[in-house]
């Protein structure tokens, strides 16, 4: 057969009137898996698509059109009701879906179908669950006024497709399987100190990638420590920095002594107020897997800096499944540390 007479014949199927529609409920278009595990994070997604093919009333294949395949949406087994109760399917998938991104909506699957050169239009959902607990998934379609479900119910053309999904506890982590490790910058003026704190999270002898984290007081590089320390003679200012994962640098600033020789002499450095300040631009994100928090801290003070006294900050890490661990970074002025507590 020709190209050409292969086109008229595409054309001639299509022309055909809509009369039916067959779901199948599936993982992957090509997969034969029917159940899956989530953590219930509200976070984590898992792909869920349905096949949708047409027949004309000959029980031949027809293609399906745009207004009919929006309205499939993906509904409770066994209530053929849209998901709820903290299940909820998006045409949009998240970052926390360990799956590589769906490029096309459209693609082939059976033999038969490719010989027939109509294939089953592919619909794909992202399903999350805010909650502990199993459900099974069917799907439905609309079409000439009538609900197609894929859920086993219907007087007329009863289809049977549907997928489970567990959505676990996500697991609570110990604070001891958390570490946070310092790591010098160097090549700082004289009394200044930076060192970058990664935090990072290992289960049973395997890296558990933290991803990103939330605080209550903004997003992007957050300062959570900042200003003159009482009662730390060798840390007069210091600044922390809970680095955004997207971001590869952030800049601090310190101040320097402008007299070193002359204030050593007379009165130490840790005593000495200043106007004058370095510039840094400081690496962070460079270690998979990791949050980056940055430390700063010199011996000498800005005149017109608040002062201040250690505290803890509270802040929520989120692993690569989605799941949120509270946890606190105290500040030791005194020992120029900062400390990883459970939030």
């Amino acid at each position: 057969m020709s190209e050409f007479d292969e086109l008229s014949a595409e054309r001639s199927i299509n022309s055909v009137s809509l009369e039916s529609i067959e779901l199948k409920v599936k993982f992957d278009s090509g997969g034969a898996t029917r159940s899956k595990v989530l953590f219930g994070n509200g976070r984590m997604q898992v792909k869920v698509q349905v096949l949708v093919s047409g027949f004309d009333e000959n029980g031949h294949h027809v293609s399906v059109p745009a207004d009919v395949l929006n309205t499939v949406e993906l509904i409770h087994y066994n209530t053929g009701r849209i998901l709820r109760d903290g299940w909820k399917a998006s045409a949009e998938q998240g970052r926390y879906t360990l799956e590589a991104p769906v490029s096309a909506d459209l693609m082939g699957t059976s033999d038969d179908e490719s010989q027939n050169h109509v294939h089953p239009h592919v619909r794909t959902f992202w399903v999350s669950s805010a909650g502990v607990g199993t459900t099974q998934i069917a799907a439905r379609v609309l079409l000439n006024g009538i609900v197609i479900k894929s859920n086993g119910t219907g007087l007329l053309n009863r289809q049977d497709s549907s997928i489970t999904l567990d959505a676990q506890l996500p697991i609570n982590y110990s604070l001891e399987q958390f570490h946070l490790k310092s790591v010098r910058r160097g090549n700082e003026a004289p009394g200044n100190r930076i060192s970058n704190y990664y935090l990072g999270l290992s289960h049973q002898g395997q890296q558990i990638k933290l991803v990103d984290w939330v605080a209550s007081q903004n997003t992007g590089n957050l300062i959570f420590a900042h200003g003159n320390w009482l009662g730390a003679s060798a840390t007069n200012y210091l600044v922390g920095i809970l680095a955004s994962p997207d971001q590869t640098g952030v800049t601090v600033k310190l101040p320097v002594n402008d007299n070193t020789f002359l204030d050593a002499i007379f009165s130490g450095p840790a005593s000495v107020s200043s106007e004058m300040s370095k510039e840094y631009l400081v690496r962070v994100s460079d270690r998979h897997g990791e949050l980056t928090i940055v430390q700063a801290i010199s011996e000498y003070t800005y005149s017109y800096a608040k002062y201040t006294v250690d505290e803890a900050f509270h802040f929520s890490a989120i692993d690569q499944y989605g799941s949120e661990h509270k946890l606190a970074i105290r500040t030791d002025a005194a020992e120029g540390l900062f400390i990883l507590e459970r939030g």
